[in-house]
């Protein structure tokens, strides 16, 4: 029979910090009364070259394999900068030990940054179970690995903001259940003063909390803030999905149902319960994939209130709404260049929004509207969301 002491001993074991886990080797056998244990299982383990070592204890299963963003998104480390390729996918291959632990380990580095992932047990998903770090998408739930050394890496020591969830009643959607993260940036509890606000969208099938997991904003700006490049800013990251209207992603803003939540309950709800400059030379929204629909259906259907706007992997999908917009916006576009002090776009080499981005920024150059573009190496993905926050923070509010 287990003694209190062995069982507290075990307890303690199992239950060690996850980012311990990530940056340890395997932990030595646990020594106890009646002999040796075996070591507590570590998942996710980054090794010092950035292969990355998965396991999992399921001693009755047949097969395991991982899955998940990682293995269809992450680089090897060794690509070339600027090479404007997906790069190499790292395989891995699970084995099972005689005490049921499965492990498998990369055969190529990981680029630094964050990544989705989970298990594959006989066909069924499964998140890891050593792992507590996880995002959440809109329909379901990823572990989250994080490989050290880039601009998004939680660093210490560094003064770093805090991330809230807030609740508000969307009058828009009839719902009082509406949520969304906020980010303020280090000091702002003890300070008096009013800052600026970028409203930061999450792409379809993710969810508000997608930017502060995947995208890892709050690291990004604690850095650039640390780092001297970026004004203090509040960032409000809503839930894009209208669930009691369905979901559209036209150029119509009359059939979008986010634009007047975003306009009627947000934008007030934040400057009512935050210290905001609410005024559009102090307001940017910015926001990827079909957040990036949403930013131009809302700020180019309500120009004066936002001065700054980034288009990460977005401009409409469809050619009809590219050519709706042409067709019913021209005065629309006659003022960009007054209302707008920034209009940034960004897309992947590889990005399947690659070719609506292009078409659309090239007529608004033939229409004189001052725009800055970004081409990046990879695709539609957040390693390129990342970067894409990472520049364009820093021209804000300026």
């Amino acid at each position: 029979m287990t003694s209190l002491r062995q069982a507290l001993l075990i307890s303690a074991a199992l239950s060690l910090p996850n980012a311990l886990h990530a940056q340890s080797r395997p932990n030595p056998p646990i020594v106890v009364d009646r002999g040796v244990e075996p070591a507590p299982v570590i998942s996710p383990e980054v090794l010092p070259d950035h292969r990355v070592t998965f396991r999992i204890g399921a001693p009755n299963a047949k097969s395991v394999t991982v899955d998940g963003e990682l293995i269809r998104q992450a680089n090897a480390i060794a690509t070339p900068p600027g090479d404007m390729t997906a790069g190499p996918t790292p395989q891995i291959t699970m084995a099972k030990d005689k005490d049921g632990v499965w492990t498998g380990t990369t055969t190529t580095p990981i680029r630094s940054g964050a990544y989705r992932y989970y298990f594959v047990v006989d066909g069924a998903v499964t998140l890891d179970p050593r792992n507590t770090a996880m995002s959440p998408q809109r329909a379901s739930q990823n572990s989250m690995l994080t490989v050290p050394g880039d601009f998004a890496e939680y660093r210490q020591p560094l003064p770093h903001g805090s991330v809230s969830e807030r609740h508000f009643t969307s009058t828009t959607l009839g719902r009082a259940d509406r949520r969304l993260i906020v980010y303020t940036p280090p000091g702002y509890e003890k300070s008096a003063s009013a800052y600026p606000v970028l409203y930061l969208m999450h792409g379809g099938g993710d969810s508000e909390t997608s930017w502060t997991t995947a995208g890892q904003a709050n690291n990004i700006l604690d850095n650039l803030l640390a780092e001297g490049k970026i004004k203090p800013m509040i960032v409000v990251m809503p839930a894009g999905y209208t669930p009691n209207a369905g979901q559209v992603m036209t150029s119509d803003p009359d059939k979008e149902p986010f634009v007047r939540e975003m306009t009627t309950d947000i934008i007030p709800f934040i400057e009512q319960n935050y210290r905001t400059i609410a005024d559009p030379e102090h307001r940017a929204m910015a926001g990827l994939s079909m957040g990036g629909i949403q930013t131009l259906n809302t700020s180019m259907s309500n120009l004066g209130t936002f001065r700054y706007i980034g288009i990460f992997s977005s401009g409409w999908f469809r050619q009809a709404d590219r050519q709706w917009f042409y067709d019913h916006k021209q005065d629309t576009i006659s003022r960009l260049n007054k209302e707008l002090k920034l209009f940034w776009w960004g897309w992947g080499y590889t990005d399947f929004a690659r070719p609506g981005a292009m078409e659309i920024t090239d007529y608004f150059k033939t229409k004189g509207v001052k725009l800055t573009t970004v081409e990046s190496a990879g695709g539609h993905d957040w390693r390129n969301w990342r970067e894409y926050l990472n520049a364009f923070a820093p021209l804000l509010f300026r």
